[in-house]
């Protein structure tokens, strides 16, 4: 289906007037290879980087106080941002992701205008969704960009994973960082050219300019984050959370984003069989799913005989959500995040904390409430969950995560 004459309109205008777009800060890595590739496109993009108090303290007066904290942080950011004066506020446009799941993050757009309409009314609110949802202010994404898109967030994947795994043994402060940026900076050279899509070939310099930082076999304790998805990713939401846990001698274990998106299109198959929703839509997901799923395995066989541990396989973590939660519970990251959590115990990361934020009950639901039941399948695991909000105390966190550590080996 053709776009609107007023979406053809927006974005055009956006692109001839070079509109600075901003974008939240939630998965640095791959959110600067995305950039990029939008940037291909003709637009002008810019990642939103925020520190201190400022622009939690804007969420909190931009909108109301009940809204879930991933909704105050991203507002916050943007509007500490547009106040900055770096921005003629004539062409500038916020960006942010819809699922259109059940899920407040499909309102927010609504949200942001209202917070918007009173100091930033010629800002506009733009999404980036799959959904149908934002007909007239939605990104369009062709197939060109469906694919850098998907090869990109592989490749973030990739080097968020050995990232992770290498920044506990650098030999000197930042090493693994200036590794991340170096690969980040050759990749993005290779967009829109042959060499970009040369997965193996890109991958296995990754792998290898990550393998100057030996890792010992008696590796330091594994520690996983799982949770709600923006705050488990977003340094600025969870309080440097990774950074916290590896100056505290741990080796920090994330899952995956491209995990994420598996289990996305994995619950719109779910919504056929279980709801009985469009067969057309879960025959093209089913598709999708195997496509995607496949070009997975395929990098993450890469790490085969090399130091560095894959990603987990999504179909085992299926299974291992089927242990203990229905599999159509999908609501807050839904069983996934349990499932996560099993899985990481049975591959020896049996530390695990588990992000919250506020405003956000399903997740708490699987997340917090499902401790129980997940220490009675694996008694060694150990979960910690962590509550987020824009007026939670720093310390008291520290203090929980000191807990958990001081008893690891």
């Amino acid at each position: 289906m053709g776009m609107s004459k007023e979406r053809k309109a927006l974005f055009k205008k956006l692109r001839d007037e070079k509109y600075t777009i901003l974008v939240p800060d939630m998965c640095p890595i791959h959110f600067n290879l995305l950039c990029e590739i939008i940037s291909r496109e003709g637009y002008k993009v810019k990642v939103v980087t925020p520190s201190g108090r400022e622009a939690k303290d804007e969420g909190l007066r931009s909108i109301h106080n009940d809204a879930c904290y991933p909704a105050l942080i991203v507002c916050g950011q943007f509007v500490a941002e547009l106040k900055s004066g770096n921005y003629d506020l004539n062409k500038t446009a916020v960006i942010m992701s819809q699922t259109g799941g059940g899920c407040r993050a499909s309102n927010y757009i609504s949200m942001f205008r209202k917070a918007f309409a009173k100091e930033f009314p010629t800002v506009p609110v733009l999404s980036l969704n799959f959904s149908g949802l934002e007909k007239d202010a939605s990104f369009p994404m062709g197939w060109h960009f469906i694919k850098n898109a998907i090869v990109a967030l592989q490749y973030g994947d990739m080097i968020m994973n050995l990232y992770y795994q290498t920044a506990s043994y650098e030999e000197r402060p930042g090493q693994a960082k200036e590794i991340a940026d170096e690969c980040l900076r050759k990749l993005r050279e290779k967009i829109d050219t042959k060499d970009f899509n040369k997965m193996e070939k890109n991958m296995r310099e990754i792998i290898a300019d990550f393998s100057v930082i030996k890792i010992p076999e008696k590796r330091k304790p594994r520690v996983g984050i799982v949770g709600e998805i923006f705050v488990k990713y977003s340094s600025y939401a969870n309080n440097n959370l990774a950074d916290f846990l590896i100056k505290q001698g741990a080796e920090v274990v994330y899952p995956g984003l491209c995990e994420f998106l598996l289990y996305c299109i994995y619950n719109m198959i779910q919504d056929y069989k279980r709801y009985g929703k469009s067969p057309i839509t879960a025959f093209a997901a089913k598709f999708v799913y195997r496509y995607f799923l496949k070009k997975c395995r395929k990098t993450d066989a890469l790490l085969e005989g090399t130091q560095f541990y894959p990603f987990e396989d999504f179909e085992f973590i299926v299974k291992e959500g089927e242990r203990i939660i229905n599999t159509g519970v999908k609501m807050g990251e839904g069983w996934v995040i349990p499932a996560e959590m099993l899985a990481f115990a049975d591959h020896g990361v049996k530390n695990v904390v588990c992000v919250q934020p506020f405003g956000c009950l399903p997740n708490h639901i699987v997340g917090k409430g499902m401790v129980r039941p997940l220490k009675q399948l694996n008694p060694e695991l150990n979960v910690v969950p962590l509550d987020f909000d824009a007026s939670s105390s720093e310390v008291n966190q520290e203090n929980r995560l000191k807990l958990m550590l001081s008893n690891l080996n």
